[in-house]
């Protein structure tokens, strides 16, 4: 190299390298405080209108009709003194009071305090968590696998819209603090959920087309979950001009059987997309289409979620204004569910979205946004970022067999509808996913002598199931089990000092699939 390029080289690196930083950064999008705080009054009362807009259809037929309100006022109550508490908006007032006393820092064992604190947990995964919580198991085990039985239902996912509004724009943020909280009612696909919603939800604020939001937000969740390949159904449906009920009735043919709960995530989730999708940016057709995609869903939730992205792309002054009056700007509340709370629960509509985009704002500062003084009004800055793909958070159903004993397998265990799959202590209930019978296997070496296998199992009250056990390919036990827990021992002698293959089946009688209760499963002298 000549003295005359070496002597330059410092210079022209720290060009290229300017060059590259300035590549690098994001372009900015602006947003004046005013116009976030209108859509974040969006946001929040089209998530109140949205899950009571579903109600008669939540777990039910799904709707025929166009609603101009909740459809006619003799089949359906119209007329509110107030929005009542109800799941869909009430754990985010929970998280919004945890920011409120934490800040932006506060961690998922703190929100699970403060959910303890306030009753949270009525339905599901929820009600799951809250549960734990009296037990004294904190968050975030009480949204994992190993405690929560319902962690891939929908709980996490209709709790997540405050996270996208408390994070306009900042899709990896807004990512990134659903994943976190998620986790007091959720892991995997529950959790999936919560990502997909506050990731659109966070778009809305500056983005217009619905299929931009979608698929933006699909890309944070790994291509390997069951709900990213859920949403990149609909994403494709909609691309080759798949109508909407078409495409509903597509995605529930894929994948409720393999989540068949009203309140499952996964099934749910494509509906919500399907809803934004076609909706066309309007409130009311928006609304309209999620009540009417398919029987038995969880649609207050899909139509809550539908709401929240809706408000937060068109502002407050979209949605119309029957539907903003009939509840008096207030939420009210003795009880939820089975819970009846220690303290009524009243808040204003209003009052409640000021707070959080007041919160939001520190939230945005803490990550390093701040409002500028720019002609007479408070102007934010927000990077347009690219999403990135979170690392995939995964669990099998049949992953249950190896947590409760890692020296067995399980097989075509189902996430249930009529029962699921889970772990109580050291106990395994399994639940058949489908016509085919569970199975318990192990390869193991057979003791010398006068070996025997010993399960204890146990079947529920009246739902009795049959157990088969094979070694190798010879069945050599069948019994009846209808009866509370108790030992059956199998004489293994003819199988004595070798190596086999050790198989427990749990089958159905009379085709009426039941939950079968394992406990201590040994192969011994």
């Amino acid at each position: 190299m000549s003295k005359t390029i070496a002597a330059k080289t410092p210079w022209l690196l720290a060009g290229v390298l300017g060059a590259c930083l300035m590549q690098a950064a994001p372009p900015e999008r602006t947003i004046t405080v005013r116009e976030y705080q209108d859509k974040v009054q969006g946001a929040w009362i089209g998530q109140v209108i949205g899950a009571i807009f579903g109600w008669p259809f939540e777990g039910r037929p799904k709707s025929v009709v166009h609603l101009d309100h909740y459809l006619p006022s003799h089949h359906f109550q119209t007329n509110y003194e107030y929005a009542p508490v109800d799941d869909d908006y009430f754990y985010e007032m929970v998280a919004l009071y945890g920011f409120e006393r934490f800040g932006p820092n506060m961690t998922v064992e703190q929100l699970g305090d403060v959910w303890k604190e306030h009753q949270a947990g009525s339905w599901g995964s929820s009600l799951e968590a809250r549960l734990l919580m009296e037990k004294g198991i904190r968050a975030p085990d009480t949204g994992h696998p190993r405690y929560n039985k319902w962690f891939h239902t929908i709980g996490p996912q209709f709790s997540s819209d405050i996270y996208g509004m408390i994070a306009p724009g900042m899709i990896n943020l807004a990512g990134a603090i659903a994943r976190r909280y998620s986790h007091v009612n959720g892991y995997a696909e529950g959790s999936d959920g919560a990502v997909f919603v506050a990731s659109c939800v966070s778009q809305a604020f500056f983005r217009r087309n619905p299929e931009d939001i979608v698929r933006r937000a699909a890309q944070m969740i790994d291509p390997r979950s069951n709900y990213r390949k859920a949403i990149d159904q609909v994403l494709d449906g909609h691309a080759r001009g798949v109508s909407w009920r078409d495409l509903a009735h597509q995605t529930e043919m894929r994948w409720r059987p393999d989540y068949p709960q009203v309140n499952n995530a996964v099934a749910n989730g494509a509906l919500v997309a399907i809803g934004v999708l076609y909706g066309d940016g309007d409130f009311l057709r928006s609304m309209n289409v999620v009540t009417q995609l398919a029987d038995f869903a969880d649609t207050d939730c899909n139509a809550a979620n539908v709401g929240s992205i809706l408000g937060a792309m068109n502002g407050v002054n979209a949605i119309p204004g029957n539907l903003k009056a009939q509840f008096h700007d207030r939420i009210w509340g003795e009880s939820m569910g089975p819970v009846k709370f220690d303290h009524v629960v009243e808040e204003k509509i209003s009052d409640l979205a000021s707070r959080i985009a007041a919160f939001g704002l520190k939230n945005l500062a803490a990550n390093g946004v701040t409002a500028r003084r720019e002609s007479g009004e408070e102007v934010l800055h927000i990077p347009d970022e690219d999403p990135r793909t979170q690392a995939l958070e995964y669990f099998d159903i049949n992953d249950y067999g190896p947590l409760w004993n890692p020296a067995w397998k399980l097989d075509a265990a189902g996430r249930g509808g009529a029962g699921t799959t889970w772990l109580d202590g050291d106990a395994l209930i399994t639940f058949p996913r489908d016509a085919r019978p569970v199975r318990l296997e192990t390869d193991a070496a057979i003791p010398s002598g006068r070996p025997r296998l010993t399960v204890d199992v146990a079947a529920d009250a009246g739902k009795p199931w049959r157990l088969e056990v094979f070694v190798d390919d010879e069945s050599i036990h069948v019994e009846t089990v209808d009866s509370p827990w108790h030992a059956v021992t199998v004489d293994l002698a003819r199988f004595a000092g070798r190596k086999a293959n050790v198989r427990l089946y749990q089958e159905a009688i009379n085709a009426v699939p039941q939950s079968a209760w394992w406990r201590k499963a040994r192969i011994g002298d």
